[in-house]
């Protein structure tokens, strides 16, 4: 069986297995300007587009990926987690990616939410939505083990559009995006 990328948000891979989604909504909308004439129907004016947000939602089982590593069995979709001998705890690979059953990446997301990182959305087909940033993750633990992590973790992550970045090291997108190159020729476009 293939490990499908469904969604990639900048780094993060959302696949099959270890970290995956099973569902996804995507909302969008036009903003109106409401103008009231008398005696004749509402007038609307269109003035934008309005946010758009795409939720995420899936499942991760950590225990499940570490306890078929511990167990010797040799699956194609183990990883290299495996549990300090002195604390009994799971711990992540040398590397620390990918993790056991998506626990880090759920804190690699988190990481980016809280740094306000805006990345690229894609669906696992290749098409682009655009830039997007984390507005909220939710976790939800169930069926918590020893260590104090669920056996499975159900998330929630919802993205919001933003602009393109305005970033130096994009000087092209804001070479493109300024208008400072018009008529093809850069020398004279602020002259």
């Amino acid at each position: 069986m293939a490990n499908s990328v469904l969604f990639q948000w900048g780094p993060i891979q959302f696949q099959v297995y270890p970290f995956n989604v099973n569902q996804m909504s995507h909302s969008t909308g036009a903003d109106w300007a409401k103008k009231e004439i008398a005696g004749a129907a509402m007038y609307r004016e269109w003035v934008g587009e309005n946010e758009e947000t795409i939720t995420l939602k899936g499942k991760v089982f950590p225990h499940f990926f570490a306890r078929q590593k511990k167990g010797n069995v040799a699956l194609a979709y183990s990883n290299t987690a495996t549990r300090d001998p002195t604390t009994g705890l799971v711990v992540a690979n040398p590397g620390g990616f990918p993790s056991s059953g998506g626990l880090a990446h759920l804190d690699v997301l988190d990481n980016m939410r809280r740094l306000g990182q805006s990345q690229i959305l894609m669906r696992g087909d290749g098409w682009h939505y655009g830039w997007f940033v984390i507005e909220t993750l939710s976790r939800g633990h169930s069926l918590i083990a020893e260590d104090g992590v669920g056996q499975m973790i159900e998330f929630e992550a919802l993205f919001q559009r933003v602009p393109i970045p305005n970033d130096g090291s994009q000087g092209i997108v804001q070479m493109w995006g300024s208008g400072a190159v018009q008529g093809g020729n850069p020398e004279t476009a602020n002259t």
